[in-house]
């Protein structure tokens, strides 16, 4: 009999919801049993088919320690059901909350501010809803609103033409509807409202759903199924940046868009441009150069020798003289004076 009970205890032991009982038992108290067949090898076929119930009093009676198995059920916070999901090993909240501030620290630091302000001057940003927004709507799109959500967070916040070429580097197949879309509303733009193309900005990209297109296919063996086709809407909203807020983002802030630079880089290896054009475009052709101008700025500014509302006018003066370089050299050639340039 002693050795009838040494086996049914290790039977249990090597249970597979041997632990299971023992952490529930642990939790609540009390014991858990576990109905397992009290029959050995001595026994005879019709004792193994009798069964008895047999006691877990403990998770040290099974060899099952406590510290290894309650962790299992206790919750990362109270009232919940699961256990929390982190995407990266060790991404606690109060690393990533250091992280977020760490990065909102440096974006704070990249700005360069007026020492005084100058009630004569312009402000540096504007009213995103001052009035003088676009918003233009694509319809019927065969685009999951998965997909339309990648497209939204790649284009919001970036220059029109920059988030053209951001769209086209994916390469994919049903991206040909966004960068048609994308192409009419920089031609509205341009062409029927004169906006400057570098100056386009979508502040604001939402993909919104639709409806639903039911369609049969044909399966195999004469079988039919009803195909469910998306067709949702793409809305995007674009700004024309003032000359102030430009100037910020580009000279100051620095954020310059990748078309651009891209560009800059190979008209100068194309030698589309003058050599000259490379100590004028310094400031926005690569990463090493925006560094070095944004450090040439902080030290100016440290040793009280960069003036912000100086710098800005020069800035935008010649800004202009460059958007109307083309109308002056084609008047210089027929011996006519140039045009005055509009405040």
């Amino acid at each position: 009999a002693a050795s009838v009970n040494v086996r049914r205890r290790c039977a249990l032991a090597c249970h597979p919801l041997a632990g299971m009982l023992a952490a529930l038992a642990a939790k609540y108290g009390g014991t858990a049993r576990l109905r397992v067949p009290a029959a050995s090898s001595l026994q005879s076929a019709a004792a193994a088919s009798t069964t008895s119930w047999a006691p877990v009093a403990s998770p040290a009676l099974l060899g099952v320690a406590r510290s290894s198995a309650a962790p299992m059920f206790l919750p990362h916070m109270p009232g919940s059901c699961r256990g929390f999901y982190f995407p990266r090993r060790n991404w606690l909240p109060w690393r990533q909350r250091l992280v977020k501030d760490r990065q909102a620290a440096l974006r704070k630091k990249r700005h360069i501010w007026p020492r005084r302000p100058n009630a004569d001057e312009n402000p540096i940003f504007s009213e995103k809803e001052d009035g003088t927004q676009l918003a233009f709507r694509e319809k019927e799109l065969r685009i999951g609103m998965k997909r339309l959500l990648d497209y939204a967070r790649m284009c919001r916040g970036r220059q029109i033409q920059d988030a053209i070429d951001w769209i086209e580097s994916m390469a994919r197949m049903n991206t040909e509807p966004i960068i048609d879309f994308l192409k009419h509303v920089l031609q509205d733009c341009t062409e029927k409202r004169g906006w400057d193309t570098a100056r386009i900005y979508i502040f604001d990209c939402q993909p919104q759903r639709g409806k639903f297109v039911k369609e049969l296919k044909k399966h195999a063996r004469a079988n039919f199924g009803v195909v469910r086709r998306p067709r949702n809407y793409f809305l995007v909203r674009v700004r024309h940046l003032p000359l102030e807020e430009f100037f910020h983002r580009m000279y100051i802030y620095n954020k310059v868009p990748r078309s651009m630079a891209s560009d800059m880089r190979l008209a100068l290896q194309q030698s589309r441009v003058s050599p000259q054009m490379q100590k004028e475009w310094a400031p926005y052709l690569c990463a090493s150069s925006r560094w070095f101008h944004r450090k040439e700025l902080k030290w100016l500014d440290s040793t009280r020798q960069f003036d912000y509302y100086d710098a800005r006018r020069e800035w935008i003066n010649r800004y202009k003289a460059n958007l109307l370089r083309g109308s002056a050299e084609a008047r210089e050639a027929r011996g006519l004076p140039p045009l005055p340039v509009a405040e």
